[in-house]
């Protein structure tokens, strides 16, 4: 627990300490300042990716592994307009939205698939989940 403990404050940290965030060969084995830049970005192919703490194989297994791509620019955040100066929008908007649309679900297998279903995921398909968006990206460019 102490070595996870420390290396998620590290990864944390560590982007602003290396510039580059990648710790050489390790970047394959553990989770580096690089893979978690990824993890809090909005881009497209970055999206509902890199969850693990330590080891990165976990992400790999689930098929949630994405490296950083040197040609696409890191853009923080998340893809709802908050406010970041409102605590309880930046702690608790996700879970607001979340009620919103099983409220307004029909039926309730419907309320309970928002539950379960991955984010983005709507009754009537007007929204798009990360796969979806992630998806339509790879599409449309070809990565390096």
């Amino acid at each position: 627990m102490f070595i996870d403990g420390f290396w998620g404050g590290f990864i944390h940290v560590g982007e602003n300490l290396l510039k580059d965030g990648r710790l050489g060969f390790l970047n394959r084995i553990i989770l580096t300042p690089s893979h978690h830049r990824v993890h809090h970005a909005q881009n497209p192919l970055y999206m509902d990716t890199n969850f693990c703490n330590l080891l990165n194989i976990w992400d790999r297994i689930l098929g949630t592994w994405q490296p950083e791509d040197k040609n696409i620019k890191i853009e923080y955040g998340i893809t709802r307009k908050m406010n970041p100066h409102n605590f309880l929008d930046v702690y608790f908007g996700e879970i607001v939205a979340l009620w919103k649309d099983i409220e307004k679900a029909p039926g309730w297998k419907n309320k309970i698939l928002y539950l379960v279903k991955p984010p983005g995921w709507s009754h009537i398909g007007d929204h798009k989940t990360a796969k979806m968006i992630r998806d339509e990206f790879l599409k449309k460019y070809t990565l390096t």
